[in-house]
């Protein structure tokens, strides 16, 4: 568990070292270090139905493909009994971090469509029990893209992502584990 927050704290630190040096003068689709106050209110409320949107299309689907139940089951061997602040952790690391790279640097880089689809490459399954995984971060990354352009800011993505990583992290292994979708 270690040298995963040591990646994502790296990550971090050279996705912030990128956005802060990096061309800082020249014209962006947004800017990852602005933020006002004019529109919070809907981008909060944006950034809330997101989260759980997908977190609530995460569960129906591990309850109705096999193969996204077997990687739930396997989600939970990797992260085992992970407690409360150890999921908190991983998911802020992992979520700011890969937010910072793949939005605040590369989506000004190269573009939402490209961004995207090396989100999505780099998500690249480890078995074949997860290979809707590179879609599904495709398609996160079209939608963290547009709320950064959108919203123009960085804020609403991170928090996304992190609410994401935090309620499947946190609830997705427990529900498999419970068999509440082995009654189907």
């Amino acid at each position: 568990m270690f040298l995963i927050h040591l990646f994502y704290f790296a990550l971090t630190g050279i996705g912030l070292g990128l956005v802060f040096f990096w061309r800082r003068n020249e014209l962006n689709l947004f800017d990852p270090l602005g933020f006002s106050i004019e529109g919070s209110l809907i981008f909060s409320t944006l950034t809330v139905a997101i989260i759980f949107t997908v977190h609530f299309l995460s569960r129906w689907s591990v309850g109705h493909w096999s193969s996204l139940k077997q990687s739930a089951h396997e989600l939970n061997c990797w992260i085992g009994e992970m407690k409360n602040i150890q999921i908190l952790i991983i998911s802020l690391a992992s979520g700011v971090g890969e937010e910072i790279i793949f939005r605040g640097w590369l989506l000004n880089e190269i573009g939402l469509i490209s961004s995207s689809l090396v989100f999505g490459v780099v998500h690249w399954p480890p078995n074949k029990h997860w290979r809707f995984w590179p879609f599904f971060a495709f398609s996160m990354g079209m939608i963290l893209g547009l709320l950064c352009i959108w919203s123009n800011t960085l804020i609403y993505a991170i928090v996304v992502h992190v609410g994401i990583n935090l309620l499947n992290l946190r609830l997705l292994p427990k529900i498999v584990n419970s068999g509440e979708y082995d009654k189907r």
